[in-house]
């Protein structure tokens, strides 16, 4: 977990919908379908378990909680897409090629509306409750270091200027995806991202700028006689 500007990498943090039994799927797409249905309110542990055809006290015995099973739905959302665009990037070289693919792979999580519907019924909760708020912030964690990661953040040097890039982009798709349910046919994600790639574009090729003229400047206190 990071909080507070901490640095992390995506092995640092648990993945909590790669290693589910068969089970434990079951019973986060039976919250799915419940959550479509009659909201939040619908999604007791009992309900659930019954949706899933698992036994009364599944949801305690594979996610220890209901936050964490909340979560582990939250995850399941935007999972293999956030995945994917990380993955995507992984053998392109640093810089417009990268970033382009993992911005379309945002453009097209942000269209994924019916998954943001999902999550933005969830969200409200999660901001009264301190366990799931905490828990949805660890993923917000995992989520920024799958960006740092694909923007190629290997150099300690540039960790901390990626971190406010990831916070960026997370924001960037959460955003858009708000605008886009609220106003499907005046929002273009196509043209909107677009722009936010040369934007993004432009700012990491200014950081890469500034970090090559840093070090090539010489330490503090060194001094070369004419």
């Amino acid at each position: 977990m990071a909080r507070d500007g901490a640095q992390t990498t995506p092995e640092k943090i648990d993945d909590p919908v790669a290693e589910l039994s068969p089970t434990a799927r079951r019973l986060v797409s039976a919250a799915r379908r419940l959550l479509a249905r009659g909201g939040f309110e619908a999604l007791t542990v009992e309900a659930v378990a019954a949706e899933a055809g698992a036994y009364r006290d599944a949801v305690r015995y594979y996610f220890g909680s209901k936050a964490g099973f909340i979560a582990t739905v939250v995850d399941a959302l935007a999972h293999d897409q956030s995945l994917e665009g990380s993955l995507r990037t992984r053998d392109l070289p640093p810089g417009g090629e990268r970033v382009r693919a993992l911005i379309d792979a945002d453009r097209r999580l942000a269209e994924d509306l019916s998954s943001f519907r999902d999550f933005f019924t969830i969200l409200p909760h999660a901001l009264r409750d301190d366990e799931l708020r905490e828990r949805v912030a660890r993923l917000y964690d995992w989520y920024r270091a799958l960006y740092v990661r694909a923007l190629d953040g290997e150099d300690p040097a540039r960790m901390a200027a990626l971190q406010a890039h990831a916070h960026l982009m997370a924001a960037m798709t959460d955003g858009l995806a708000v605008q886009k349910l609220l106003d499907p046919a005046g929002v273009d994600l196509e043209a909107l991202y677009e722009l936010w790639s040369r934007m993004l574009e432009r700012s990491l090729a200014d950081l890469a700028g500034g970090a090559d003229a840093a070090s090539s400047e010489p330490a503090r206190g060194d001094s070369t006689a004419p």
